[in-house]
């Protein structure tokens, strides 16, 4: 599972950078204190994400379904929202600044957020199903 979640994280990064590059500025849009904050915090978030993206790589080692059947099926659902995790912290990046260069700086800033979101709850999943419906390492 640890490969889907690099590549999540590749797929993310990429993904996000093409949707902010692409993006082009929208007529008449002015950039208030919101759009100066938001983008001091993707900075600030960016090196916060890679060692998320990381630890959320690093825990997706240990995800894999303890039955068969049913419980199988949920525990693999279970593992891909899990390693799904980096990929929303580039895209919520690049996502913020296609928003703000669009002019909407309340979505914009909420949006650079997704990727704490995801991967607190990739986190807490993991907590909470680890030697329930995924396997043990004993």
């Amino acid at each position: 599972m640890y490969l889907f979640a690099a590549l999540a994280a590749i797929i993310g990064s990429v993904a996000g950078i093409i949707l902010a590059a692409r993006t082009k500025k929208a007529d008449g849009v002015v950039y208030g204190k919101l759009d100066k904050l938001g983008r001091i915090t993707n900075l600030v978030l960016i090196p916060v994400y890679i060692v998320l993206a990381l630890y959320v790589t690093a825990v997706s080692m240990f995800m894999e379904p303890e039955y068969d059947g049913i419980l199988g099926v949920l525990g693999w659902i279970a593992c891909f929202i899990m390693a799904s995790a980096p990929m929303f912290c580039g895209l919520g990046l690049g996502y913020s600044v296609s928003l703000r260069k669009k002019g909407k700086s309340k979505l914009s800033f909420l949006a650079q957020f997704s990727g704490v979101v995801s991967c607190a709850l990739s986190i807490g999943l993991f907590m909470l199903l680890y030697d329930n419906l995924l396997s043990s390492l004993n």
